[in-house]
């Protein structure tokens, strides 16, 4: 998902050890050792093991930091698109109960209204324990005017869009997937409501992305959550 928060992604790296050398050497002994060579080998193989074993330690654990690292900002990644996709799954929910919304408005609230739900379904999941708790919102009338409820699915859905590409390459890999698959269908998400709008569903070759700090000022611009 490289740190993300403008973090570097985490990949796997593979590096050669030395152990197939090592194996070779072994094998090339045609002689077996005497038993005085044998009481050297034996005790330079148990002190060869402790060194061994300490290296083998001392490379564990900033492998361990880094694991540490990258499991914190995974969850920080994903809570903060989570805190998104509440929003948006809120704002449609409320728009459908309103019932004020006809047409193809009505059937874009009713489909990604359900799109999100699942989106946040699936987010919960992959958080499990770490995920933050689902702030409240008041959406006004921004749920029963067509014309505000357009305008504010349209930013919603447009920053959503570049959260998800801000943030996708700082994930570790196995969030990888996930993250792309909902970001491809927000980005359908933006073209339908542009179109609805009468504005161009597609009018750049590759879409922007936003810093995490750029999107939460989206979030607080509109004024749509709760403060305890």
């Amino acid at each position: 998902m490289n740190d993300t928060g403008s973090c570097s992604a985490v990949g796997d790296a593979c590096a050669d050890d030395g152990r197939a050398e090592a194996v070779e050497a072994a094998c090339r002994s045609e002689l077996p050792p005497s038993p005085a060579q044998s009481g050297r080998v034996t005790r330079t193989a148990l002190l060869g093991g402790a060194v061994v074993g300490a290296g083998g330690l001392a490379a564990a654990l900033p492998s361990l930091a880094r694991s540490t690292q990258a499991a914190s900002r995974d969850a920080r990644i994903l809570n903060f698109v989570l805190r998104l996709e509440q929003m948006k799954a809120a704002f449609y929910e409320e728009a459908v109960a309103q019932g004020a919304l006809t047409g193809e408005l009505g059937q874009l609230a009713g489909a990604l209204g359900q799109h999100e739900r699942r989106h946040v379904d699936l987010l919960l999941r992959q958080l499990g324990g770490e995920a933050d708790a689902a702030p409240e919102f008041d959406f006004g009338d921004t749920t029963r005017d067509a014309d505000r409820f357009a305008q504010t699915a349209q930013t919603l859905e447009e920053a959503a869009v570049a959260a998800y590409i801000g943030q996708g390459a700082n994930l570790t890999r196995r969030h990888m997937v996930l993250f792309a698959q909902i970001a491809s269908v927000e980005a359908r998400h933006a073209a339908w409501i542009a179109d609805v709008l009468g504005g161009n569903p597609a009018p750049k070759a590759a879409d922007e992305a936003k810093t995490a700090e750029q999107v939460l000022a989206v979030l607080e611009e509109t004024g749509f959550e709760r403060r305890s």
